[in-house]
């Protein structure tokens, strides 16, 4: 997970389009039948296109799945299941882009309306780092609630269900972590000797950020409570 630029609306045609069509799944006498046709339909119309697009806009450089953020995405995922919650299946505010793992590991699991534990974290709507941390061997984390004095029940259900430490991202997020932690020393010696000027390592600090390679490693630690770490603390300091 990382954190996300936050939705704006859709153009007036397409709200007015999605609303007709959840009008009609509400007005059915078997919404969820109803719910799956018209999304089923929807996915394959030209009309519906412009929904899509607008969401591998905001999952940024390489279209990463925004909950793994590891895999391309290639799915909307409907936050709130739409097997669950029917009447949410064409809601703008209720799509994500996720990868096929991820969707079919979420699949209509949304707890703790289908089983017990936490809801979900929503990475276009909530700042994911309140909810979760890098840890040094590339694993998603959930923090510690004091209130509760047990880990966030939200994050550790989006973790666990998701499977968002599944072996391949787990490894891939600590190859990202060693080979960022080596270009930052890098960067951070070029400026003490002189060799690198501020501006420059600012705009690689930047082009760090819109790299599609386990971006949420680089957003944590260049951009998120991760930067008050080493390297990356020493880097930032300096620039």
């Amino acid at each position: 997970m990382r954190r996300l630029p936050k939705p704006k609306p859709l153009p007036r045609k397409l709200r007015t389009k999605l609303a007709a069509e959840t009008a009609f799944i509400v007005a059915s006498e078997n919404p969820k039948a109803e719910a799956d046709r018209r999304y089923s339909n929807a996915r394959n119309a030209g009309w519906f296109k412009p929904v899509v697009d607008a969401l591998k806009k905001l999952s940024g450089h390489g279209q990463r799945c925004m909950f793994c953020s590891g895999s391309e995405a290639s799915d909307v995922e409907h936050y709130k299941p739409k097997a669950v919650f029917p009447e949410l299946a064409m809601t703008w505010e209720n799509y994500l882009w996720s990868c096929a793992p991820c969707n079919r590991g979420k699949s209509s699991r949304f707890p703790p309306c289908t089983e017990p534990g936490g809801q979900f974290v929503n990475p276009l709507r909530e700042d994911v780092w309140e909810f979760f941390f890098i840890d040094e061997f590339g694993f998603l984390t959930p923090r510690y609630d004091k209130a509760a004095g047990a880990l966030n029940e939200r994050a550790a259900s989006t973790r666990d269900l998701l499977d968002l430490n599944r072996e391949a991202v787990q490894e891939t997020r600590l190859a990202r972590l060693s080979d960022l932690k080596e270009q930052v020393n890098e960067l951070v010696r070029g400026l003490k000797q002189g060799r690198i000027k501020n501006t420059a390592a600012q705009g690689k600090i930047k082009v760090w950020l819109s790299q599609p390679f386990q971006p949420d490693v680089a957003d944590y630690f260049l951009n998120g409570p991760g930067k008050t770490e080493q390297p990356f603390k020493k880097l930032l300091k300096l620039v």
